[in-house]
């Protein structure tokens, strides 16, 4: 039976996919959860038709994504922290702080979910990586030093 996904389903395809599968696994599952409907000509040229625009979309995602790892190429940030006698980090060094001080670099905001890294809790210097999906990522040279508004 040829039906028309209206939402991602995990293993199966995605949203605008025309895909053969069991009527049982269509009654039982798909429809009663509003995944798929039956696939009818009129319904195949409006699946085809949207799925062209969100394949253009996804290119402009893509080019877009292309643009921001040039940019992050060869970035290097500089954050301060207040800093103990032993020369530790009172506080680390969090995702957040990361996004804001490329953000004052670039005037681009990054989402907490593309960057990968572990916070960071010592003085010197650190790589964050930036992955955009796609295979697009790119490192960022972190340094941080102490903030020398401790008088130390």
């Amino acid at each position: 039976m040829k039906v028309i996904l209206t939402k991602d389903v995990p293993k199966l395809g995605y949203r605008s996919d025309i895909v053969n599968v069991k009527d049982g696994y269509y009654r039982n599952y798909l429809a009663p959860r509003g995944l798929a409907e039956m696939a009818t000509p009129g319904l195949i040229k409006m699946a085809e038709a949207r799925k062209e625009k969100m394949i253009v979309k996804k290119q402009q995602l893509l080019d877009n994504a292309k643009d921001l790892i040039k940019k992050l190429k060869g970035l290097k940030i500089v954050i301060k922290g207040k800093v103990s006698g032993k020369g530790k980090l009172y506080g680390a060094v969090t995702d957040a702080d990361v996004i804001d001080a490329i953000e004052k670099a670039t005037n681009i905001r990054l989402e907490k979910d593309y960057l990968k890294m572990t916070s960071i809790k010592e003085i010197g210097d650190h790589e964050v990586v930036v992955r955009l999906g796609e295979g697009l990522e790119e490192s960022v040279k972190v340094t941080v030093k102490a903030d020398k508004a401790d008088g130390k």
